[in-house]
């Protein structure tokens, strides 16, 4: 985003990321960049918890405080939205958000027991079990 001011980018993030990671939102505020952060929120640490489920392990350490990452978002000075529903998302302008100075986040909401396609990574902590 940084290389190309003004080219809106697309961060796609779990819940879980954002809780560790998210403060690199700020950047994106100081220098008005059009980052587009997707924080996909299901709760929880989702692809750790898939994972034990597939695997057959303890479920251990896979939930996160609910948080409102909409409002993470507006209480730094950007852009936030909460997605419930692909109406949600239709009822937003995207054309305004790509070209907006500084980031939008959006806060899409997702069901914590839809598994993701975690084929491979889930072989690998098999194989490592």
């Amino acid at each position: 985003a940084l290389a190309q001011k003004g080219c809106p980018v697309v961060c796609i993030t779990g819940d879980g990321s954002m809780l560790m990671n998210g403060q690199e939102i700020t950047v994106a505020i100081q220098e008005e960049l059009p980052v587009i952060f997707v924080v996909l929120n299901d709760n929880g640490y989702g692809m750790v918890k898939h994972g034990q489920r597939m695997t057959g392990a303890e479920e251990i350490g896979v939930e996160i405080p609910k948080t409102n990452f909409a409002s993470f978002a507006r209480a730094m000075g950007a852009q936030g939205y909460v997605i419930h529903s692909p109406e949600d998302l239709l009822a937003l302008d995207v054309n305004e958000i790509c070209n907006r100075n500084g980031p939008t986040l959006l806060d899409v909401r997702i069901d914590p027991d839809e598994i993701p396609p975690i084929g491979v990574r889930t072989q690998l902590l098999a194989q490592n079990s």
